[in-house]
């Protein structure tokens, strides 16, 4: 948790330009938002964070766009493992509903909720990332990437899930959508698409942290596949000589190595010498030199000469 967290403290510390922030704010109203009813149906809007930076950063941002402050407060957590949650809530109802009908959530002529989202707000590719980045701050997650790479998006409604899934693909993001529970998570595990999506809500030291894990990663499993060749190559040759020299002592037992043609005698000679070396080895010290094929097929003679004793 403390990755995720730290990566949303620093965006929040980012700059803004002007033209980004009503979509910043579009993404982080759907996933931070919360709608509950008054009397007779009149809707309240509030949000909610695990962050107190995200928290901050949008109680500015709704003090610039709309001039007035939402009220915050801080719901402490009774256990150590879940974090502490910040609230913005609006006193009057009437700013409630001032954001929602800006954002097209709320019709105050028919009193009815639009839920979809609207790509009135998301036309340019700064509106799109821009949306991205309000959403990941408002409901996203990441693991770190040392354990493994994955980031996560929580929704309560599934077509917004399903243009999430759009907008990303639009980028080259693969994603894919579950259900869990009350939520439907869209989830990102492909390692490129991560670090794309880094870039895109401009998170570009995580985005270069992120890959130089994964060329340590790399470097790291590419070291133990080859240590784990070399020493599978390793018991090979050591088997493979101790059958030779089972055979070879099989023959100077029962017939003298010198019943050996003189080829089939030297390749004997030098295995006894050297009991240990690879085959590879062996054929530097064969006078004159050989292949390491031509002597492959002398200790391959020299097994079957022996099995058929």
């Amino acid at each position: 948790m403390h990755y995720s967290s730290d990566l949303k403290a620093t965006l929040s510390a980012s700059s803004l330009a002007e033209e980004k922030i009503i979509a910043e704010l579009y993404g982080f109203l759907h996933g931070a938002g919360n709608l509950s009813f008054f009397a007779r149906g009149r809707p309240v809007l509030s949000f909610s964070s695990d962050n107190a930076s995200v928290a901050r950063r949008y109680y500015g941002l709704i003090k610039d766009i709309f001039g007035y402050t939402p009220f915050f407060s801080v719901d402490k957590s009774k256990t150590a493992r879940r974090s502490n949650r910040y609230r913005l809530d609006f006193t009057d109802e009437v700013y409630s509903r001032e954001i929602l009908s800006f954002y097209n959530l709320f019709s105050p002529y028919d009193n009815a909720f639009h839920l979809d989202t609207d790509p009135f707000f998301l036309t340019t590719t700064p509106d799109k990332t821009s949306y991205l980045k309000g959403l990941f701050l408002g409901c996203g997650y990441i693991s770190p990437p040392k354990k493994s790479y994955h980031i996560q998006f929580s929704l309560h409604v599934e077509a917004r899930a399903k243009y999430l899934i759009k907008l990303l693909t639009s980028f080259d993001v693969k994603a894919n959508m579950a259900r869990r529970g009350k939520y439907i998570s869209v989830y990102i595990k492909n390692r490129e698409s991560i670090a794309v999506f880094f870039a895109l809500i401009g998170a570009h030291q995580a985005m270069l942290d992120f890959e130089n894990i994964l060329i340590l990663k790399d470097i790291r499993n590419s070291t133990t596949r080859l240590i784990n060749s070399e020493t599978a190559n390793i018991h090979k040759t050591i088997n493979s000589a101790e059958v030779q020299m089972r055979a070879i002592g099989k023959i100077a037992k029962q017939k003298g190595l010198t019943w050996l043609k003189p080829q089939l005698y030297e390749a004997a000679q030098l295995r006894l010498a050297h009991p240990t070396a690879p085959l590879s080895e062996l054929c530097e010290y064969f006078s004159p030199k050989i292949s390491r094929t031509a002597a492959y097929n002398r200790y391959k003679k020299i097994l079957t000469l022996a099995d058929e004793l």
